[in-house]
């Protein structure tokens, strides 16, 4: 495997190699466009049982297609720069998105149609992939001799990810070739809480205190409330994991109970973060991210409420449901923390690559002027604004709201588009440097 050289002098891994995560933003964003068209276009698997073949497919193209496309490039941005080092192998890197590009739209169109032989297949690709990814990132981390929370929070939230890709692995083979008799809807809630709360939720415990900082120009003041909130949820995800697979009710409860104190103390450093910036004025990128981990904390919460025992609430749609816990995880909390993400994230590795090396020689615009300020308003205000039509229709089993709320994400998700395409644009036609104004001759 080619290990990526260190850093020349002058230079920065960003400027030469950042392409891959670029690759990983675009395929990302070619996911969320399939995503949400799928969406609108059959808004009725909202209210469709989740065991359904249908339902597995649409979820995991918003989580694989979309989620998880978006966060593994992320992490090839920011390990390196969170940990000061280069990339293990830039090489390792692509061969994992060469993997994951391919084999991820089969498993979807496996799950569509319920073709086992081919979803094993393909998912076994897709792990080699993750194989690929976490051996790239750990050795990265290990090389950097880094442990403080930000490295531990993307050593977990790598190893979850493997466990939830190789769990559903293991799923497909039990389905194809019956090792075990067991009811599939329990273990199917544990993959999917292994992969939602232990990769993702890790994941933004960690590096939130690292992005935040960057883009407000800020400190995190106390690291203390940062650990505890991290290594809380680790304690209810170890706990939480299991009692979902063997359905054990109470346990489910406490140990969800548990996250939900890790995101209090996250939410807590968080607060303490955001007083220290300078940049005071809040963009519609940070708002985004406040408000996903804010309907993190209720999904989490609203979580508690579907496992414990005495609730009424089940599997089939209608009322407080499965199905409307999975609308408020995805659309509620990791689509405006991930969206708002990367309004931030893809400018910066854009100009990075195309004006990065030319600091010095000639005038550049800012990061911030790469992107339209109104498309990122009402691109991820209309996403915002569709979740309550979605919640609303999913709860009552009403089709008038379901193609509302869809509607309204659609607009949404295309003016974001828009907004992350006229960004990208500048890759391939760089801004023009702006001639120096002649000065004004002397007044007599």
């Amino acid at each position: 495997m080619t290990v990526s050289p260190p850093p020349r002098p002058g230079g920065s891994w960003l400027a030469s190699q950042g392409r891959l995560p670029l690759a990983f933003m675009g395929l990302g964003l070619a996911w969320f466009a399939a995503a949400v068209l799928a969406t609108a276009w059959a808004p009725q698997q909202l209210i469709t049982p989740h065991i359904a073949p249908s339902v597995i497919a649409l979820t995991h193209a918003w989580v694989l297609g979309f989620f998880v496309t978006i966060a593994v490039g992320a992490i090839y941005q920011l390990a390196p720069v969170a940990l000061s080092t280069t990339l293990w192998s830039e090489r390792g890197g692509w061969w994992h998105f060469a993997l994951h590009a391919a084999a991820v739209p089969v498993m979807v169109y496996a799950f569509w149609h319920w073709n086992l032989p081919l979803l094993g297949a393909a998912g076994s690709f897709v792990v080699a992939g993750v194989l690929l990814f976490a051996g790239n990132t750990l050795v990265t981390i290990v090389r950097s001799g880094k442990r403080d929370a930000v490295a531990w929070s993307l050593i977990l939230a790598t190893l979850w990810l493997v466990l939830t890709v190789t769990a559903g692995l293991a799923l497909v083979a039990n389905r194809l070739w019956h090792l075990w008799p067991t009811d599939p809807l329990p273990l199917l809630r544990a993959h999917a809480h292994l992969g939602l709360a232990g990769f993702f939720l890790t994941l933004l415990q960690g590096v939130t205190f690292r992005l935040v900082p960057m883009f407000t120009l800020g400190d995190v003041p106390h690291w203390r409330p940062v650990r505890i909130g991290l290594w809380l949820s680790q304690l209810g995800l170890l706990g939480l994991a299991p009692a979902l697979a063997w359905h054990v009710g109470y346990a489910s409860a406490v140990f969800g109970m548990a996250i939900v104190a890790g995101l209090v103390f996250s939410g807590i450093a968080l607060r303490q973060t955001f007083a220290t910036r300078k940049k005071r004025h809040l963009d519609v990128g940070l708002q985004a991210l406040v408000r996903g981990m804010i309907g993190l904390g209720l999904a989490s919460v609203a979580g508690i409420w579907l496992v414990w025992p005495t609730t009424a609430a089940g599997s089939a749609p209608g009322g407080f449901s499965a199905n409307v816990y999975g609308v408020l995880v995805l659309l509620g909390g990791l689509l405006p923390a991930i969206a708002g993400m990367m309004n931030k994230i893809v400018p910066f590795l854009t100009w990075m690559r195309a004006y990065g090396p030319k600091v010095g020689r000639m005038p550049t615009p800012p990061a911030s002027a790469l992107a339209n300020s109104r498309l990122e308003a009402w691109g991820l205000g209309l996403q915002g604004l569709a979740l309550l039509p979605l919640l609303v229709g999913t709860w009552l089993v009403e089709p008038l709201w379901l193609r509302l709320g869809t509607l309204l994400l659609a607009l949404g998700t295309a003016l974001f588009l828009a907004n992350q395409l006229l960004v990208l644009k500048h890759l391939f036609r760089p801004q023009p440097p702006t001639p120096a104004k002649p000065k004004s001759p002397p007044k007599p």
